[in-house]
C-alpha cells in the first residue's frame, strides 16, 4: 500500500473511531456517575400537622400527572413523535399557574396524588414544582419520591434536555404513620437505563381506629415500553404488595398514572368527543379479581403529545384511575375536564368509604 493509500485509511479510521471512542467514554463517565436511586427509601414528610386520620368515615383523594408544567395544550414532546423539549418559559409559567390555580381550588382534598413533580431539571427551568405546590396546599404535608435523577440527557442532540430530577409526591391533610418509597426495579437495558427513569411507587400508612391501617399508594407506572414487558413486571410488584397489605387486614388503595387502561375501560364510553385509544396489552382480569377499579368512564384523562391538542384530533384515553381493596366503597369517580390546557394528563377525583 503506497503512502497516500495510507493517508487516506488513517483519516478514515480517524473519522470513525475518534467519535466512537468519545461516545464511548461519554456512556461511561455517565454510567459512572449516574446516581442510582434505592429500591427502598423511608421518606421525610414535610410540613407534619396535628390532624390524625384515624377517625374518618370516608375520604376524597385527587391524582394528576402535572407533566412538569411543560406538556400543556400547545406543547409536543420528542418521545413521541414532536419536535420540542420543553415549552418556552412564558408557556411553562402559564402552565405552572394553572397546575397550582386547580390544585389550590381542590385543596378540601384529603390526600393528592401527584406524578411529573419536577424538583430541578432544565426542562422547567430548574423550579421547584414540590414547593410551587405545598404553597398551593398550606394544611397539607408531604412526601415526595425521585424516580428520575440523570445528570444529563443527551437528547435531542440539537436541543438536548439536559439535568433531570423528578418524582412523584403524595400531600395529605393527615399525619402518616410512614412515607415510603419501593422501587419496581424495572429498567431499560444499558446504556438507556442512563437516561431514564427508574420507577417507584409511594407508599404512605394511615392508623385506623380499629387498629388496622390505610396504606395509599401512589404509583407512575412505565410508558415506552412497547411490548408492555416492564409494566406486567410493575404490575406484578404493585400486586404483591398490595395483596400482602390486603392480607393483614389492612385497607388498600393505588392510584395514579398506570399507563394501562382500567379494567372495564370501553372506548364507546367515552363521550367527550375526542378519539379514543387502547392501550396494550391490557390488564389482567386476573390481576386484582374482587378489586374495584374507579376512573370516569366519559372523559379521557390523556392525550397524546405527537402535536399541540386538537380536540377530534389529537388521541386520548384513559391512564390515570384507582384500583380499590374490597373492604373499601367507591362513593363517586370523576375526571376534571381540563381540555389538557396545562398538562398532558387531565386531574381525577375519587370518593371512598370503608366498608
Amino acid at each position: 500500500m503506497n503512502k497516500g493509500k495510507k493517508n487516506i485509511l488513517v483519516v478514515v479510521m480517524g473519522i470513525i473511531l475518534v467519535p466512537a471512542l468519545v461516545l464511548f467514554l461519554f456512556l461511561m463517565g455517565m454510567t459512572l456517575f449516574n446516581h442510582k436511586l434505592p429500591l427502598y427509601e423511608v421518606l421525610a414528610v414535610k410540613n407534619r400537622n396535628t390532624k390524625e386520620f384515624r377517625n374518618k368515615d370516608e375520604f376524597t383523594i385527587l391524582t394528576w400527572n402535572i407533566g412538569y408544567a411543560g406538556l400543556g395544550k400547545e406543547m409536543d414532546f420528542f418521545y413521541e413523535g414532536g419536535k420540542r423539549v420543553r415549552p418556552e418559559k412564558d408557556e411553562f409559567t402559564s402552565y405552572l399557574s394553572g397546575i397550582t390555580g386547580l390544585i389550590h381550588n381542590n385543596d378540601s382534598m384529603d390526600f393528592i396524588f401527584i406524578q411529573e413533580i419536577d424538583l430541578h431539571s432544565k426542562r422547567s427551568y430548574y423550579q421547584d414544582e414540590s414547593s410551587d405546590v405545598a404553597n398551593a396546599l398550606k394544611s397539607h404535608c408531604s412526601a415526595v419520591a425521585e424516580n428520575y435523577d440523570s445528570r444529563f440527557v443527551p437528547l435531542p442532540f440539537t436541543d438536548p434536555m439536559g439535568r433531570v430530577v423528578s418524582g412523584i409526591a403524595t400531600f395529605s391533610k393527615y399525619n402518616p404513620v410512614s412515607a415510603e418509597r419501593i422501587g419496581f426495579g424495572t429498567e431499560f437495558s444499558w446504556p438507556k437505563q442512563v437516561f431514564f427513569l427508574q420507577r417507584c411507587f409511594l407508599a404512605e400508612r394511615f392508623k385506623l381506629a380499629n387498629g388496622t391501617e390505610l396504606v395509599l399508594i401512589n404509583t407512575h407506572n412505565s410508558t415506552f415500553d412497547a411490548e408492555g414487558e416492564l409494566r406486567k413486571k410493575e404490575l406484578a410488584t404493585l400486586r404483591l404488595f398490595m395483596l400482602g397489605e390486603f392480607w393483614k387486614g389492612n385497607y388498600v388503595l393505588a392510584g395514579g398514572d398506570f399507563n394501562n387502561n382500567p379494567l372495564g375501560f370501553e372506548r364507546e364510553e367515552v363521550h367527550s368527543g375526542d378519539m379514543v385509544k387502547e392501550i396494550n396489552p391490557p390488564i389482567r382480569s386476573s390481576f386484582l379479581p374482587g378489586w374495584k377499579f374507579a376512573f370516569d368512564p366519559e372523559l379521557p384523562t390523556n392525550r397524546d403529545v405527537d402535536g399541540p391538542y386538537r380536540k377530534g384530533k389529537t388521541k386520548t384515553t384513559i391512564i390515570d384511575f384507582f384500583v380499590l381493596s374490597p373492604n373499601l366503597e367507591l362513593v363517586s369517580a370523576k375526571t376534571i375536564k381540563t381540555g389538557f390546557a396545562c398538562s398532558d394528563h387531565q386531574p381525577v377525583t375519587i370518593k371512598v368509604r370503608f366498608k
